[in-house]
């Protein structure tokens, strides 16, 4: 099943957009937090395996990402009842959520906000945590971009428009894949094969195209929200035996998301699962390991709160 322009009206008047991936029967229903620049069409990197798990994949666009309106002065705090109204929207009652690097916040906002009999269980691949747990190990573009965009949003707006936003909306589809391919060059390798791969780099360079689409203020509000309290606590959320199932899945090489991120991420989250893997980045993780990631969302969590995986 692929469903790619799906929109629905909400409450308030915005449009949420949404992509459909995965199988045509699903047994079970995964609502996927995109990353940052990025949009739904993040969600076709899960189309096979969630096709090959009886598993649907639902992939909205965040406010003012892809053809979501933009939602002036939202919080992360407030996209919990978008996924809500969505799943409502969609007759779907119970379901898992799926949160990738900048989608973290987001997904463990929906653990913090949605109530236990709706949510089933929640994984987070690569993700980015607050940043006051330290950005050391990140590529620099990454942490000057947090660091600034709380203080200087519109200069934020500005810096993402020159440098990928007109790019993507040129009409010559080759000026945003040359900018993406130069990029990637100081990523880590097996990020750069993950992401070169022939069926992944349409899909790559679609959601940032996408991403785009309405401008750059939706991406700069995201690198704001991301880098500034995210109002609430890591601590303060209920997971494991007494509250929502969380794995967190993290490359020992993440440039993204430092793997210091994720062992403070875990320390805090005492019933949660963090599964480290030596040799990954975010896009190889997901090439690599979409299976055992699905496996275990649809299960119960491990019993061991760390699960060292050895370098592919």
């Amino acid at each position: 099943m692929q469903q790619e322009n799906e929109r629905m009206k909400l409450k308030d008047g915005r449009t949420l957009s949404y992509a459909i991936y995965g199988s045509p029967m699903p047994q079970k229903t995964i609502v996927f937090m995109h990353g940052c620049q990025s949009s739904r069409y993040e969600g076709k990197l899960w189309h096979s395996a969630c096709a090959l798990h009886n598993v649907r994949i639902i992939a909205p666009d965040r406010p003012g990402s892809g053809q979501s309106t933009f939602q002036i002065n939202r919080r992360i705090l407030d996209w919990p009842n978008d996924v809500l109204a969505l799943a409502d929207h969609l007759k779907i009652h119970n379901f898992y959520v799926l949160g990738v690097s900048g989608g973290a916040p987001y997904a463990l906002a929906c653990v913090k906000e949605v109530s236990r009999d709706r949510l089933l269980g929640a994984s987070i691949v690569s993700g980015l945590y607050p940043v006051k747990f330290g950005t050391a190990g990140m590529l620099l573009p990454s942490r000057i971009v947090l660091w600034a965009a709380p203080w200087v949003n519109g200069l934020t707006t500005t810096l993402f428009e020159s440098t990928i936003g007109k790019p993507s909306r040129d009409d010559d589809p080759k000026v945003l894949e040359d900018i993406i391919a130069k990029e990637i060059r100081s990523r880590h390798p097996a990020d750069q094969e993950a992401i070169h791969d022939t069926t992944n780099w349409p899909i790559y360079v679609a959601m940032t195209r996408e991403s785009f689409h309405q401008g750059s203020e939706g991406a700069s509000w995201e690198a704001k929200l991301s880098g500034s309290d995210w109002g609430f606590e890591l601590g303060h959320l209920y997971v494991g035996e007494n509250g929502v199932p969380l794995t967190l899945w993290h490359g020992q090489d993440d440039q993204n998301c430092p793997v210091a991120m994720a062992h403070k991420a875990r320390d805090l989250l005492p019933g949660s699962v963090l599964h480290l893997k030596g040799g990954e980045g975010p896009m190889s993780y997901i090439h690599r390991n979409a299976d055992n990631i699905l496996d275990d969302l649809m299960d119960e969590a491990e019993s061991e709160e760390y699960m060292m995986i050895g370098a592919a």
